[in-house]
């Protein structure tokens, strides 16, 4: 079977519950993914849809659903499907998280085997903080293990989150994506009312964002910003940066000001406004597509009811593909493309009205004017790559090596290896006075390395000069290389001396440690 054909998805809204649409999407076929998902807020949202849909769009969204055999909240309900309030006038979404509701078991015995740090997490997560929280990661670590394999080598994730959860979901992305694939925690920082009498007021969220691999694309000069020119315009509901854009100017850092960097929260007299409370400017989507993808570029949003990733997409000249439950996003996306004109944007429920437009839609079409297209639940691609990339072995959790609590102090270790061996540094022979500021007590396994013990047996009389260079590096029988290079010792001969009697002092301290222990029981 051929490779799906990610040209033909381009430009579609996808109305579906994401898992299965994102199973359904080829291996490696992605190369950017940003989302904005419930924030595991323990509430339902919900808005006033501005200005409320007309009878036409009321009239497309019915047919629609009735197309996919839709008809009420229960048939919706069956296709993992958000039925939209009938009147038109809301713009709602549920954030609450139960594990009887949302979470099968086979889903947690699948973590278990592909992806145990998150398994364990979630299990945690139900001790720290909730069952409902532990639900909305066990959500969420089903779809990041989808976006994973379907990104390709060279792409990212970008996930918007909040207080609420972003602890979590950090570790979440360790255990799916690697802490090694960790790019940034960037806070996107807003002002605005507050009435916080016992902390500080919230205002900032956190995107994470993550590589697929090391070899992420990162586009540095795209985004260079000079902030000492910066000025912003307002054009079709997005801020045009262009002028601001400097080959000599900054990489922006990894928090964003709405009046710095023309970010602000999508408010109420905004072009952009859609009624949806949780909206994101398409500003901060530009951001993140320029920086991490390249025009032509396949971005995927799978939590697109503001529509703020296909629009910033398509006006940054990047393919797109979106997918949301519920029917309502495509009436926000149809609207929200419209706020563009310059984009010459048609989408089917117009091409279907064409003789109520006086011919108007078939002109644009003559023009290369762009169609953009929806699917149901029972129109997801067909993959081709069956089988999921072969997973990384799981190394098995090696046995815990815990500090030990020392049986002597420091000063009676000293005392009893200057009283056997007399105050002599063991890795270079040199005989200093009787006093712990000439003669340092070493670990021969390094605190900062894995040291695991202060007792004897781990502990070395040594000069200042052989303690500065052995560090948390460099071993014994180095140290006492390097004192030889150093001219600390003389020949070859007493270096092969000095490294014998090291050996014969260590041996006797393990020794020393068998009676300390019998001892002190």
């Amino acid at each position: 079977m051929p490779p799906l054909n990610t040209d033909t998805l381009d430009g579609t809204v996808f109305i579906s519950d994401n898992l299965p649409f994102l199973k359904s999407l080829d291996n490696e076929s992605v190369d950017l993914v940003i989302i904005d998902p419930p924030f595991g807020k323990r509430q339902t949202f919900e808005g006033t849809i501005t200005p409320p849909l007309t009878a036409d769009e009321q009239r497309i969204e019915r047919e629609l659903m009735e197309t996919w055999e839709v008809y009420d909240a229960a048939t919706a309900y069956e296709l993992g499907l958000e039925y939209p309030d009938q009147s038109g006038t809301t713009a709602k979404f549920e954030d609450i998280w139960s594990f009887r509701r949302r979470v099968q078991q086979g889903a947690m015995e699948r973590f278990r085997e592909v992806c145990p740090g998150a398994y364990l997490l979630i299990n945690a997560t139900r001790r720290t903080h909730s069952d409902g929280i532990a639900a909305y990661i066990a959500f969420m670590v089903e779809r990041m293990l989808e976006i994973k394999r379907v990104l390709k080598p060279t792409g990212s994730v970008y996930v918007h989150c909040d207080h609420e959860a972003n602890a979590y979901l950090r570790q979440m992305m360790d255990a799916v994506f690697g802490k090694d694939n960790f790019r940034n925690e960037i806070a996107w920082c807003y002002t605005g009312p507050s009435n916080t009498p016992r902390w500080y007021p919230r205002k900032h969220d956190t995107i994470l964002f993550y590589a697929k691999s090391r070899v992420n694309k990162f586009n540095r000069d795209a985004i260079r910003i000079d902030y000492q020119k910066l000025e912003t315009g307002k054009t079709s509901g997005i801020f045009k940066s262009a002028a601001t854009l400097s080959e000599d100017g900054k990489v922006p850092e990894d928090y964003w000001l709405e009046s710095r960097d023309g970010m602000s929260p999508v408010g109420r007299s905004s072009i952009e406004r859609t009624g949806y409370p949780t909206q994101k400017p398409q500003t901060l989507a530009v951001r993140m597509i320029e920086a991490s993808s390249d025009p032509g570029d396949l971005v995927l949003d799978c939590f697109a009811g503001c529509a703020y990733v296909p629009v910033a997409a398509q006006l940054t000249g990047r393919r797109w593909m979106a997918c949301d439950m519920s029917p309502r996003a495509w009436t926000v996306v149809r609207r929200q493309f419209h706020k563009h004109p310059q984009l010459g944007i048609v989408t089917e429920g117009e091409v279907a009205a064409d003789d109520a437009d006086n011919g108007k839609i078939e002109q644009k079409l003559e023009n290369g004017n762009r169609v953009i297209k929806v699917r149901g639940p029972h129109d997801l691609p067909e993959r081709t790559t069956v089988d999921d990339p072969p997973l990384s072995a799981v190394e098995p959790l090696a046995e815990l090596r815990y500090r030990q609590t020392p049986r002597e102090t420091s000063a009676q270790i000293w005392d009893a290896f200057v009283d056997e061996w007399g105050p002599q540094c063991w890795y270079c022979g040199t005989q200093k006075v009787r006093d712990r500021r000439e003669l340092h007590l070493d670990h021969i396994e390094p605190n900062r390395r894995d040291g695991t013990n202060d007792d004897c047996w781990n502990r070395a009389i040594a000069c200042a000069i052989c303690n500065g260079n052995k560090g948390a590096e460099l071993t014994p029988e180095r140290t006492i290389q390097m004192a030889h290079d150093q001219g600390m010792i003389q020949t070859d001969a007493l270096r092969r001396e000095v490294l014998e009697g090291f050996r014969s002092r260590h041996m006797w301290a393990k020794l020393r440690w068998e009676q300390v222990k019998r001892e002190s029981r």
